[in-house]
């Protein structure tokens, strides 16, 4: 089960959603709930008259004050209609660096998926989620913009790969795991020859989840072709009606994958079901 959940409370057009699917999630696993606002404009940004004029500088710390109000209130109300214990941080400083520290005091951070308030998805610079989610240490919960409230978690496709971050995703995984229904292991171009070289065999996988109380895994194997990894793995979550996808974030070079481009960069691109990134 999880125990403790942080919510990024960024206002961006994804916000109720992110707020209400975190709830659910937080009432299913009877978890605390600690929101987290980061202000858009920081207090020195405001104090500098020779950057903002003090009549602006005092229209625009109003409107972050009525913002965060607002948010806030929101936030404490439907977690109280819920049942939750729930908690409101509004820290001081750049929003990276205070989601990312205050995740580390819970199991999970829940944010909205990059481009629903970082800029144009084709920006070579890394959005608010990539850099979190590379600098938190804690798994982060993607939910998508588009798309609809749905309960998380109760059948999970999971990209296996045998690489250590998708090993990492599998223990990150572990409370909501416990809690699945269905489990389906997605390998994608899997080396059979690689693997068998190595003397591994299916057992393993199914005997590591039997040993953490996890379902028995159902495999399915896929090509991506010309397709790419991240299509193919979004496709194979749709045809498997799952909704939640586990996977361990950037192989490669944070650096290369955001420029280059890469898995974990489509799929913050184009997600259509929640991800639970771990790195």
């Amino acid at each position: 089960m999880l125990g403790r959940i942080a919510l990024d409370l960024t206002k961006d057009r994804n916000h109720q959603l992110r707020l209400e699917a975190t709830i659910q999630l937080a009432a299913k696993h009877k978890a605390e709930l600690v929101g987290i606002y980061s202000s858009p404009v920081t207090n020195q940004y405001l104090r500098d008259d020779t950057v903002v004029p003090n009549e602006v500088a005092t229209l625009m710390r109003s409107y972050v004050s009525g913002e965060a109000a607002e948010i806030r209130d929101n936030f404490t109300r439907l977690a109280a209609l819920a049942g939750i214990k729930a908690s409101y941080r509004a820290p001081q400083g750049p929003t990276e660096e205070v989601l990312a520290l205050h995740s580390r005091y819970c199991d999970l951070l829940v944010m909205s998926q990059a481009g629903s308030v970082d800029g144009p998805s084709y920006s070579l610079r890394p959005s608010l989620t990539e850099a979190v989610i590379t600098s938190a240490g804690r798994p982060v919960l993607v939910i998508p913009y588009i798309g609809h409230l749905n309960p998380i978690g109760r059948r999970v496709l999971f990209c296996w790969d045998n690489g250590r971050r998708a090993a990492r995703a599998l223990a990150d995984a572990a409370p909501i795991l416990h809690e699945a229904s269905n489990l389906i292991v997605l390998k994608v171009d899997e080396n059979l020859a690689q693997i068998q070289a190595q003397d591994i065999t299916p057992q393993d996988l199914n005997a590591y989840c039997a040993s953490k109380g996890y379902p028995a895994p159902e495999v399915i194997k896929k090509e991506s072709l010309n397709y790419g990894i991240g299509n193919t793995i979004l496709n194979a979550a749709t045809d498997q009606g799952c909704d939640l996808i586990v996977m361990g974030a950037y192989n490669r070079s944070r650096v290369r994958e955001w420029v280059l481009g890469g898995t974990s960069k489509t799929l913050l691109q184009s997600m259509t079901v929640p991800i639970l990134f771990s790195h």
